[in-house]
C-alpha cells in the first residue's frame, strides 16, 4: 500500500474492492457452469435413452428364442411335476434357464408360478420366500 497511511484499524486506509468486475466475473462463472453442467446432463440423458431403447427394440430372433425358451422351461416343469419330484441339480438349471428367460431376454413372469411351485416340489415348504 504504497503512499497510504496506515493509523492502526485495519481497512480503514485500505482501498474498496472493484466489486462490479468481480461481481461480474463471479456471474459469468456461475453462468458457465451452469450452461455446461446442463449440456452434460443432457448428453449423459439422450445417450443412456438411446442405450435404453436400443435394448427395448426387438429382433424376430430375440422374440424367436424367447418364446423356445419359455416352452422348453415349460415343458420341463411339467414333467417334474407330473413325476412328483425334482433333483437339486435338475433345479438348479431350471433357475439358470429362467434366468436367461427372464432377465436377459425379457420375458413377461409367466414362468414364475412354475418357478415357485418346482422350488416348492424340491424343499417341500408351503411357503416360498425369495
Amino acid at each position: 500500500m504504497r503512499g497510504q497511511k496506515y493509523d492502526g484499524k485495519e481497512g480503514r486506509n485500505t482501498p474498496a474492492p472493484r466489486r462490479g468486475k468481480e461481481t461480474m466475473d463471479g456471474i459469468i462463472t456461475i453462468l458457465c457452469a451452469l450452461i455446461g453442467s446442463g449440456a452434460a446432463t443432457a448428453l449423459v440423458t439422450g445417450f443412456v435413452g438411446r442405450r435404453a431403447e436400443q435394448r427395448r427394440t426387438e429382433t424376430g430372433e430375440s422374440q424367436g428364442m424367447r418364446w423356445l425358451l419359455q416352452d422348453r422351461l415349460e415343458q420341463q416343469a411339467l414333467e417334474y411335476l407330473r413325476r412328483g419330484t425334482v433333483t437339486y441339480e435338475e433345479l438348479r438349471n431350471w433357475n439358470r434357464g429362467h434366468h436367461i428367460y427372464h432377465d436377459l431376454l425379457g420375458g413377461n413372469g409367466d414362468l414364475n408360478g412354475l418357478k415357485e411351485e418346482l422350488t416348492r416340489l424340491l424343499y417341500g415348504k408351503e411357503e416360498i420366500n425369495d
